[in-house]
C-alpha cells in the first residue's frame, strides 16, 4: 500500500471537529488489538485512542514535530513511556494515529527511528484500506446520528404538544414531528423526506429503520402509514407515520 497525499500547508490553530482514528496497521501491529467488524475504530476504549481523541480538536497545536520525517508533517504524542506519531488529514478532517512505539534514546529501536522506517517503507500514513474502512463506518455513524436526533426531536415534540418541530437529521434528512392530544389520546405524527438536503434520494431502508426506531420510542402506540398531515399539506416527497397511544 502506498501512503496518502502529503500536504505541506499550514494548520489552523483554532479548535475543530476533527475525528480521531488509528490506522489499521497501527491498531494491529503497534497496539496489538484485533480488527473487528462493526466497530468504529475511532471510538475504541484504549488509552492511546483516548489521548488521541483528547488532542484531536486542537491538533497539532501543542505537539512537537517528529524531525526524523521531513514531509509530511508528523507530530509526537505521548502516553507514559511510549511515543506516538500523528498526522492531520485536513482533507477528511481526521487526526490519524499512525504509529506507537516505546521511546529508547540512543537505540536502534528508538521510537522516532521506527516511525521514520515506517515512513520510508510507505507504511506510516493511512492506506486505501483505511479510507475504505472509514467510509464503511461512516454509514453506521450517519445512521446512529440520525436515530439519536429523531428520538430527541420526538421527545421535544412530546413536551411541546401542538407545535410542529422540524429538523434536518444529521444535516442530511429533512424531518418534522407533531404530537397532538385529543380526548386523552396522543396522536404522534412524523414525516420523513424521500429527498436528502442535497437533493439526493434517501434509501427506503434508511427511512424504515428510522420509523422503526420512532415506534420503539413510543411503546404502546399503534402506528400506520398515512398520506396526509393534520395541520396542512403534505409534500409529495414526504412519507408519514401516524401513531395513537
Amino acid at each position: 500500500m502506498t501512503e496518502a497525499g502529503r500536504p505541506s500547508g499550514r494548520y489552523d490553530p483554532m479548535p475543530t471537529s476533527r475525528r480521531a482514528r488509528p490506522t489499521i496497521r497501527c491498531l494491529v501491529e503497534d497496539l496489538g488489538l484485533p480488527l473487528q467488524d462493526d466497530v468504529d475504530l475511532g471510538q475504541l476504549d484504549h488509552p492511546w485512542l483516548e489521548e488521541l481523541r483528547r488532542v484531536a480538536p486542537h491538533s497539532p497545536r501543542g505537539q512537537k514535530r517528529i524531525l526524523a520525517i521531513e514531509q509530511p508533517l508528523v507530530f509526537r504524542l505521548r502516553v507514559p513511556a511510549e511515543r506516538g506519531a500523528t498526522w492531520v488529514d485536513e482533507e477528511h478532517n481526521i487526526v490519524w494515529l499512525c504509529g506507537v512505539e516505546r521511546r529508547q534514546d540512543a537505540s536502534q529501536d528508538d521510537a522516532y527511528a521506527y516511525f521514520a522506517g515506517l515512513h520510508a517503507a510507505g507504511r506510516l500514513l493511512p492506506s486505501a484500506d483505511d479510507r475504505l474502512r472509514d467510509q464503511v463506518e461512516g454509514v453506521t455513524r450517519l445512521q446512529h446520528g440520525l436515530r439519536a436526533t429523531l428520538s430527541q426531536l420526538a421527545d421535544d415534540a412530546l413536551g411541546q404538544r401542538g407545535t410542529e418541530l422540524r429538523a434536518d437529521l444529521g444535516d442530511y434528512l429533512p424531518c418534522r414531528v407533531l404530537v397532538l392530544e385529543r380526548g386523552g389520546v396522543e396522536e404522534i405524527w412524523c414525516a420523513l423526506s424521500t429527498r436528502a438536503v442535497d437533493g439526493s434520494h434517501v434509501l427506503d431502508r434508511l427511512r424504515d429503520i428510522l420509523f422503526a426506531d420512532l415506534e420503539a420510542h413510543f411503546p404502546g402506540a399503534v402506528f400506520e402509514t398515512r398520506a396526509d398531515w393534520p395541520t396542512g399539506e403534505l409534500a409529495w416527497w414526504e412519507v408519514v407515520r401516524f401513531g395513537l397511544r
